[in-house]
């Protein structure tokens, strides 16, 4: 059967139209539950040269309790559950010693406080003393970031923040949460790149009595 020349025209209009339609965005995915056995891997760049940065979750609430490791060395860093809720005391590096079990009695890394973030998200800025420094660190903005999820790629919400000494911080854009997944300043950046939460015995360090009693 012949299809009439008119019929084939408007079929091939509507196909060109669809085409031509913008892409629709890709829906954000839920952030998943942290727990114990959780695994964040960052991937840092300075001038060229990259290195990963691997973190396992022995505790997320009510006191944080993670084990680290690079490419050289490795520890462990134990948070308050009073920093974790309220610090206004933020360290990039100070906390990650090699071979050492370090305690964040008022300050917190990796995370800002719930109380931090919160005044972030109500007022646009928040006073934080960042590595022994007070400064202002103000909102920018809301984002996405594709991580790797339980081995799924993933467009996580975040929350894109600046400080006076011109670091710029993305946040998950939880409460609960609120993981820095991207550091940058000048030519450095570190991205989070994988979270992996379906995974039981992922620990390799804080075992025993250390995983029971890490205070």
């Amino acid at each position: 059967m012949t299809v009439p020349l008119k019929a084939t025209a408007l079929c091939f209009t509507a196909l060109v139209a669809v085409l031509l339609q913008e892409p629709r965005p890709v829906p954000q995915s839920a952030i998943p539950e942290f727990g114990r056995d959780t695994v964040l891997v960052w991937q840092s760049e300075n001038q060229g040269e990259k290195n990963k940065f691997v973190v396992r979750i022995a505790e997320f609430l009510p006191s944080r309790f993670i084990e680290w490791e690079n490419e050289t060395t490795q520890g462990t860093v134990f948070m308050s559950s009073k920093a974790v809720m309220s610090a206004r005391i933020f360290v990039n590096s100070r906390l990650f010693e090699g071979g050492v079990d370090t305690r964040g009695k008022d300050a917190t890394t990796l995370w800002l406080s719930q109380k931090a973030f919160s005044e972030l998200q109500a007022n646009g800025r928040a006073k934080l003393a960042i590595d022994s420094i007070d400064c202002w660190v103000s909102v920018e903005g809301e984002d996405s970031l594709t991580v790797e999820v339980n081995r799924e790629v993933r467009s996580l919400p975040v929350v894109k923040t600046r400080d006076e000494r011109g670091s710029e911080r993305w946040l998950l854009n939880s409460v609960d949460n609120p993981l820095v997944v991207k550091h940058a300043i000048r030519k450095y950046t570190q991205t989070l790149t994988s979270i992996t939460t379906d995974r039981a015995n992922t620990l390799r360090w804080i075992k025993g009595k250390k995983l029971t009693n890490p205070r």
